[in-house]
């Protein structure tokens, strides 16, 4: 469900913008050099979205990952961008006009810099 509407929400952003929904097919990608990665933590194939971003900072580090989840605890957010998530929203608490402004952000902003 969350990924069709954010699908949705996001395909008026432009070419160098991908959802991903697969850890494995996210990697496959990097070579279309992505500005920003969307991605739920809990993704199907073998990696999960840390794992994931993991390996996307060590193949290109520019690239602006942001991540959603319903993991709770009391420093998913900081975990998540100490691996290098630009940014995090927590599914219960989602917002499509949220994650539009975050990617507003990097788009109008791109000299922001990563959160790390």
């Amino acid at each position: 469900m969350y990924q069709n509407l954010i699908a949705k929400e996001l395909e008026s952003v432009g070419a160098h913008l991908y959802f991903y929904t697969n850890g494995e097919a996210c990697l496959e990608d990097l070579g279309k050099n992505p500005s920003i990665i969307v991605m739920d933590y809990n993704l199907d194939g073998e990696l999960n979205g840390l794992d994931t971003i993991q390996r996307v900072r060590t193949i290109n580090p520019d690239v602006y990952v942001i991540l959603f989840s319903s993991q709770k605890g009391l420093n998913t957010k900081e975990v998540f961008l100490k691996y290098g998530s630009f940014d995090f929203l927590e599914k219960n608490s989602f917002s499509l006009s949220a994650l539009r402004k975050m990617v507003d952000c990097v788009t109008l902003d791109p000299d922001k810099g990563l959160q790390n």
